[in-house]
């Protein structure tokens, strides 16, 4: 984790910022011609990146919606809906 992110939205950002300036390292090896292979693995390294911001959120959701959640039984149906749906996802 960065230290100088100090929030989890923070971190979030920081590594988002980095994902933003991997993708346009990617255009750049497209437009000089760079070889697929490498192409490719950036774009890998990329959504390995993305991947990985999603557990973040799905971490930082998990900790600040789950006593809430368990306060009634429909909320909580939504709540494990909402968890299934990302862990299909991104898991």
């Amino acid at each position: 984790m960065n230290p100088a992110a100090t929030t989890p939205k923070d971190a979030v950002l920081t590594r988002l910022n980095r994902i933003e300036g991997q993708v346009r390292g990617i255009k750049k090896m497209i437009d000089n011609s760079r070889p697929c292979v490498d192409i490719l693995r950036q774009m890998a390294a990329t959504e390995s990146a993305l991947r990985s911001v999603a557990k973040l959120i799905i971490t930082e959701h998990m900790d600040s919606c789950f006593e809430e959640a368990m306060k009634d039984s429909e909320t909580r149906k939504i709540f494990f809906a909402e968890l299934l749906e990302s862990f299909g996802r991104f898991g």
